[in-house]
């Protein structure tokens, strides 16, 4: 007889969890996994295992990695064969290491506008345990409302730390403050622990320095990159050599939107760490992600599609919201926040 070990229990928990509390799959609806030759198996079987205890249809889709993401990864997948099925499916999760977001069958699908997509790039056993199994998600969500309430009420932010960032953004009253994994319907989502917007891009003037990740196309950093922004647009990079791989991948894409900035996101996943995947790590609790690339639709920006995207992760950043500390070296300090986040974090 074979027995469970508890290592796939909690991954099977966490599998029966995302797909009937977060993506809400019923019966009969139709589940498409798509992964790549980086991603963990082990996962979408799982995830296919919870869709069928659901009397849902689930189905696994393999592919090859590609080099790039974005736009340019077209050249490298089955662009019409994605297209197609993401395009009738009811539920699509993601956990391809190269991510379909922003690339042609993603566009398809979400033109379409029936499917419930959430990107879980890369996710392996350890992550679904930890990130999806092990968070107390309505907490949480409770959290991303409040921290979101706050700041769209902000007109102008500025952030700071310790290595020499020190940037200033004006933002729309009118655009959205996102709270990520809520799903209601179908759209595009991405795993909660994170809260975004688009600030004014022209607004966007001073210098960022990096110190967590940057992916594409490097990952961990070894030695911070500092980015000097004016007008919404990275106009030089510096730091070590991972400085000059970052500017070299963005030139060598020519397009020139590659340089504008996205988006600005706060990480609040109180179990995430620096771990290499980009969808860990820009949920580090505290952190600041810089987008720059393609901007999706829902922050009703101003950018549109590029050639791809890069999220830039910062750690232990001070954030004034019209001169009020919302973030503090890292900690949620303003006092709306203070008792979601002892719970969340287990103080």
């Amino acid at each position: 007889m074979r027995w469970l070990s508890m290592d796939n229990f909690l991954l099977i928990t966490a599998s029966y969890k995302l797909v009937k509390d977060i993506l809400k799959v019923s019966d009969g609806e139709e589940v498409i996994v798509t992964t790549d030759t980086g991603s963990d198996f082990q996962v979408a079987l799982s995830i296919a295992q919870a869709s069928m205890a659901l009397n849902a249809k689930p189905l696994i889709v393999l592919r090859n990695e590609a080099p790039v993401v974005g736009k340019a990864m077209d050249k490298y997948i089955p662009v019409n064969s994605l297209s197609a099925v993401l395009s009738t499916a009811d539920v699509w999760i993601a956990l391809d290491r190269s991510y379909l977001v922003y690339s042609t069958p993603y566009e398809r699908a979400m033109s379409v506008g029936k499917v419930r997509y959430i990107e879980l790039s890369g996710f392996n056993s350890d992550m679904m345990v930890r990130l999806i199994g092990n968070v107390n998600v309505q907490l949480l969500y409770e959290f991303q409302r409040r921290l979101a309430k706050i700041t769209s009420k902000v007109k102008k932010i500025r952030i700071v730390t310790e290595l020499g960032t020190n940037i200033e953004f004006e933002n729309d009253p009118q655009r959205p403050v996102l709270t990520e994994g809520e799903v209601n319907g179908p759209g595009e989502y991405m795993l909660f622990g994170q809260v975004d917007w688009a600030p004014i891009e022209e607004s966007v003037n001073g210098t960022v320095v990096i110190d967590g990740t940057i992916w594409p196309p490097i990952g961990p950093l070894k030695s911070p990159v500092k980015l000097r922004i004016r007008d919404g647009r990275i106009m030089e990079m510096s730091g070590g050599p991972e400085a000059k791989v970052l500017e070299r991948w963005l030139r060598d894409l020519n397009d020139d939107k590659m340089f504008m900035v996205a988006h600005v996101t706060y990480g609040c996943h109180p179990y995430a760490k620096l771990s290499g995947n980009i969808v860990e790590d820009e949920r580090v609790w505290g952190s600041i992600v810089w987008g720059f690339g393609s901007q999706s639709s829902t922050f009703k920006g101003k950018i549109g599609l590029a050639s791809s995207h890069v999220d830039a992760v910062m750690l232990n950043a001070t954030i004034y919201g019209d001169d009020q500390v919302i973030v503090k070296d890292g900690e949620f300090v303003r006092e709306e926040l203070q008792d979601l986040a002892r719970q969340l974090k287990g103080a």
